[in-house]
Formats: C-alpha cells, sequence, structure tokens
C-alpha cells in the first residue's frame, strides 16, 4: 500500500492542491494501516507545503484532534492522490487501469490542474483519479473527483473481436434469471436435453427485449442512476485519452456509451454451452450465460 510521503505530495502540483484542500478542511484522510483520521490545521505546514519544504513537512509532521502526531509516511496514497486503489493486480483489467492513472496524471501536470476534464456523452467531468472498483459488480474501474467521489464507472474487455471475451454477463442474477425470455430458453434447453447438455454442444436463441440485452452488457441497474452496477462506459482493448476541443474523450478498439446497442457479431444472445463440471438451473452439463453472438461457434439455435 503506497503512502503519500513528502516526496510523492510534491511530486506534482495538483496533489499539493488536493492535500491542501482536504487539509484546511478538515476533511479525513485514510491510513496506511487503515482507518481515516482528520488533521488540525497548522500554518506552518500550510506555508511549508505550499513551499514545497520537505525538511519542515517532515520536522513538523501531522497533528490530530486528540494531539496524536503522524508523519506523511502514514497517510496512504489513494487514488485522489494517483493512488492505483485496493484490489491492483495482475488481471488486464488492472494493466489498463494503471495505464489510465498515469494518463490522468500526465494530463494534470500538462494542465496544472487537479482535474482533467472527461466528457462522456453529452456531460463533461472533472476527473482527479481512477480506481479498481471493490467487489464483483459490473464496473471494472471508476473515475473519482477531487473529493474522491465515484463519477463515472467503466466495463472493460480484453481484445478486439467478440471471441476475445467470455460474456457479457451470468443469468443468476435476478432482474435476468427472471426475465420471460430467459425462464422460456432455460425450459426449452431442460426438456430438449431431458436435463442433461450432450458433450461439444453450444445452444442459443437471439434477444427480442432490448431491455434484457442492456441489463447483460451494462448492468442489472440500467435504466436507474449509473453506478457501479449500470456503467456509464463499456470499453474494449487498450484504454486511451485523446484531446476532442477542450475535453478528452475515450479511445479503444470499441467504445460504447450507456444505452448504445450491441450489433453485427457482439450482439447479445442467451447461450447454454456443454461443461462438464457445471450444472446450471439443474440441467447437468451445462452453462448458461448471456455472450456475443460471434463469441464460439454455435451447434444451433433453439
Amino acid at each position: 500500500m503506497a503512502s503519500l510521503t513528502a516526496a510523492e505530495l510534491f511530486k506534482y502540483e495538483w496533489r499539493v492542491e488536493v492535500f491542501l484542500k482536504k487539509y484546511k478542511n478538515k476533511e479525513s484522510f485514510k491510513l496506511t494501516s487503515g482507518g481515516k483520521v482528520t488533521f488540525i490545521p497548522n500554518k506552518e505546514i500550510i506555508n511549508a507545503v505550499k513551499k514545497g519544504n520537505a525538511t519542515v513537512v517532515n520536522r513538523i509532521g501531522l497533528l490530530d484532534e486528540k494531539g496524536n502526531h503522524y508523519s506523511f509516511g502514514k497517510i496512504e496514497k489513494t487514488e485522489e492522490f494517483g493512488g492505483k486503489g485496493a484490489g491492483f493486480g495482475t488481471t488486464k483489467e488492472d494493466i489498463e487501469l494503471t495505464r489510465l492513472q498515469t494518463q490522468i496524471e500526465e494530463l494534470k501536470v500538462e494542465l496544472a490542474s487537479p482535474t482533467v476534464p472527461i466528457r462522456v456523452g453529452s456531460k463533461t467531468y472533472k476527473v482527479a483519479g481512477a480506481a479498481t472498483t471493490p467487489g464483483t459488480p459490473k464496473s471494472d474501474f471508476h473515475l473519482v473527483d477531487n473529493d474522491g467521489n465515484e463519477i463515472v464507472w467503466i466495463s472493460h474487455k480484453d481484445g478486439r473481436t467478440p471471441k476475445d471475451f467470455q460474456q457479457w454477463g451470468g443469468m443468476t442474477e435476478t432482474a435476468i434469471k427472471n426475465h420471460k425470455e430467459v425462464q422460456a430458453f432455460i425450459e426449452d434447453v431442460f426438456d430438449k436435453f431431458e436435463g442433461k447438455m450432450p458433450r461439444a454442444t453450444t445452444v442459443a436463441r437471439k434477444i427480442r427485449a432490448q431491455k434484457l440485452k442492456n441489463l447483460s452488457v451494462y448492468g442489472i441497474d440500467f435504466g436507474r442512476s449509473l453506478g457501479q452496477q449500470n456503467v456509464s462506459l463499456l470499453i474494449q482493448g487498450p484504454v486511451n485519452l485523446i484531446k476532442r476541443g477542450q475535453s478528452y474523450r475515450f479511445s479503444s478498439n470499441h467504445v460504447h456509451v450507456n444505452g448504445e446497442k450491441m450489433t453485427n457479431g457482439f450482439e447479445p444472445v442467451l447461450m447454454a454451452m456443454y461443461k462438464g463440471d457445471r450444472s446450471n438451473f439443474g440441467v447437468i452439463g451445462a452453462r448458461f450465460a448471456i455472450q456475443p453472438l460471434e463469441s464460439r461457434k454455435i451447434t444451433e439455435f433453439v
């Protein structure tokens, strides 16, 4: 877990601005040891931080409201300070998150600003950083504002073609599982194979309801406010920021804003395929999912 040492703090001007804003307003800071703390503003520290005087900063340190002393190294370098955020690892999503964080930091320096104007759809957001979205929601990572609030949510897929990622989503979530088209498909597959999926078999059915497609692609809260389960963007491939006018936009192999239709080989369809170690919905040897039409070879449509 990275620390916000004086050296890290003074590395970028925008970090200094973020720190001073939080410090002066008595906003809480996360600690590397866990928990949060609020510090009593000290004019000498404020002046030293403004001047980039690491010697004074390290000598004085920080005091909380109970009189406890903290060094800057005890503060966690959270996403608002350009940290990678919880959950950083080695997955392709984490690699792209790191690329995105680096781009945001570099643009902050270039713009001499604590935020970067990033346009998503018809709205421009003031973005301070990016972080992994915890848990297993539709969002893989999100953008945060200067106060650390989540403001844009991104679902990331690897590659370029429909075959490069496994599925749009599963069928176990209540909003999807209970949909009449899904229930009919499950029943028909069960009846067709008498409860046991044959080897080397994949059956599929096209989805009629656009809402069901969107629930799978953008998240089970589709139609409600944007969030971890209703993402702002779907991005497949390398995550890049490019300048367009006075703001920046996302660029990749494929970029879709919430609600855009997936067409051709990317069209979401209901699928059931043989997986010897699975038994979904009472069908032995079957895995059910909503996948891109051309994600795998389909034996037949049912």
